[in-house]
């Protein structure tokens, strides 16, 4: 059989987002950057035209395959027209970051469209000080939030001075494939994944001792979630059918002062992190008359588990671990210890490990099922309460165009009955959290972004490191305006029923 010249598919992983999206919950990862100076449209629309050759994704759209045969295919786009992907937008004076966020929350509100390469960047323009700032989104079946840094290091550069791509000749694009390439191309890697399985079982009769760690990997795994797969999740005020992620809470803090509490506290950044998260969620939920005693919120926690010839692709190379955040606990100290035990334990048992193998177990199932399954779900959610994904970002400045980058908010999907979500990222000389709640969530959800602040604030007082930590005395200072001297809540949140922006 003649293969068609399809390039690659979307992976079990990959489809999981493609087929669970719905209009209510989009899956695309996002994020928003803040620059010095004024960034003209014209210059960015050039700018980003040469940069998406050095990503061929950038050009290349999904193709269903008939009967879901097999999971979607990436093509490229013969209709492909880069200002159907970039524009501008400006807000009206006087152009503060809450408005920005307030409009940020309605374009992540909006999915992106299936007919066209799976991402979009919006310039920001009129933003208060001269500055510019980028909203951009792309589809969570093309990229996950490791690989989402990637290809913003496509558009931005480590020095001032932007380094040299040469524009590229477009070759001729051919049309779109049909149902009969689509269909023989589904059968042939479908004939391709029955052999490497049938070559699995038989290295595992082979080698009893590598079936044997893959299923010890899996029963751990299963033991150490065991309590979350038994005892359902207690209910929280953003357990609801969701509507569209329309509001949006930030906070940022400086990244040298968090790594020296959690180095004061015995444990790392993400303890510390999650820590933090547990203390906003509790005054959240004291807030809205929940009762705290004893209570444990229910975490995902995303896992990079890129290794080998993964380690710098595209789409999506994660598992999960799931750990409790004990909002119950009084004092953001004692929360910081179990959460530290609970993780380094999660860690000891290799959960994230065991889970990635029993989603590979999974990825056998027919695509027909997994389409089929994902379209039509509606299961409550018993197992989570929330997602809570950390993704380390780049520590030195960037710069789009000689512009520094000042700030940089991550933004993650809202997950299945779950009208809220926390993504935290590091950049330069900053932590950066950003809540997500869709617009029916109650309550007010600055109140967690505060408890945020507030708690930091509390562990900071408590620990050997009362002021500005700093990583050594020789350490080269940054620039004054880059460096964030203190914690930046940003208290504002799209109204509930906002329009996406046009």
């Amino acid at each position: 059989m003649k293969r068609s010249p399809l390039p690659q598919r979307l992976s079990f992983r990959d489809a999981a987002f493609a087929n669970f999206e719905r209009d209510a919950f989009p899956m695309h990862v996002g994020s928003v950057g803040i620059y010095a100076g004024r960034v003209p449209f014209p210059r960015f629309l050039a700018h980003v035209g040469r940069r998406i050759q050095l990503v061929r994704r950038y050009r290349q759209r999904l193709v269903e395959v008939p009967w879901s045969l097999h999971y979607p295919a990436w093509v490229e786009d013969p209709h492909f027209d880069l200002r159907h992907h970039v524009t501008t937008l400006t807000l009206p004076p006087p152009g503060s970051d809450q408005q920005l966020m307030r409009l940020a929350a309605e374009v992540f509100a909006t999915p992106l469209r299936r007919d066209r390469p799976l991402w979009q960047v919006r310039l920001v323009e009129g933003l208060s000080g001269g500055r510019t700032a980028h909203i951009a989104k792309v589809h969570h079946c093309l990229v996950d939030g490791v690989a989402g840094v990637d290809l913003l290091g496509a558009l931005l550069d480590p020095t001032p001075e932007p380094r040299h791509v040469r524009r590229r000749a477009r070759p001729a694009t051919p049309p779109l494939p049909g149902p009969l390439t689509l269909t023989a191309d589904a059968l042939f890697d479908r004939a391709l994944d029955e052999i490497r399985r049938n070559e699995g079982l038989a290295l595992d009769l082979l080698d009893p001792a590598r079936a044997t760690a893959r299923i010890g990997a899996i029963a751990r795994a299963l033991w150490a979630a065991g309590p979350y797969l038994v005892v359902p999740a207690q209910t929280t005020p953003w357990r609801m059918r969701l509507q569209a992620p329309g509001r949006l809470a930030w906070q940022s803090l400086p990244f040298d002062d968090v790594r020296g509490v959690a180095t004061a506290l015995g444990g790392t950044i993400n303890d510390l992190a999650l820590t933090l998260i547990a203390s906003g969620l509790a005054r959240y939920l004291a807030h809205e008359g929940v009762r705290l005693d004893g209570r444990v919120v229910r975490a995902a926690l995303p896992v990079n588990v890129r290794r080998g010839e993964h380690a710098n692709s595209l789409g999506n190379r994660i598992s999960f671990m799931l750990a409790g955040l004990p909002v119950g606990v009084a004092g953001a100290r004692e929360r910081f210890r179990i959460i530290h035990d609970e993780v380094a334990a999660l860690k000891e048992q290799r959960q994230a490990a065991g889970i990635e193998e029993l989603m590979d177990l999974l990825g056998d199932l027919p695509p027909a099922l997994h389409a089929f399954t994902g379209r039509t779900l509606t299961l409550p959610n018993l197992l989570t309460n929330l997602i809570c994904t950390n993704v380390a970002g780049p520590l030195q400045p960037l710069y789009l165009l000689g512009h520094r980058m000042e700030h940089h908010y991550p933004w993650v999907p809202l997950g299945w009955r779950m009208g809220l979500s926390v993504a935290i990222m590091s950049y330069h000389t900053g932590l950066y959290f950003a809540v997500t709640a869709d617009r029916k969530t109650p309550g007010d959800i600055d109140l967690i972004t505060a408890g945020i602040g507030d708690a930091f604030d509390e562990l900071r007082a408590a620990t050997t490191v009362p002021e500005p930590y700093r990583k050594t005395p020789s350490a080269p200072a940054p620039a004054a305006h880059a460096a964030p001297a203190r914690r930046t809540p940003v208290r504002a949140q799209a109204a509930a029923g906002a329009h996406p922006a046009p």
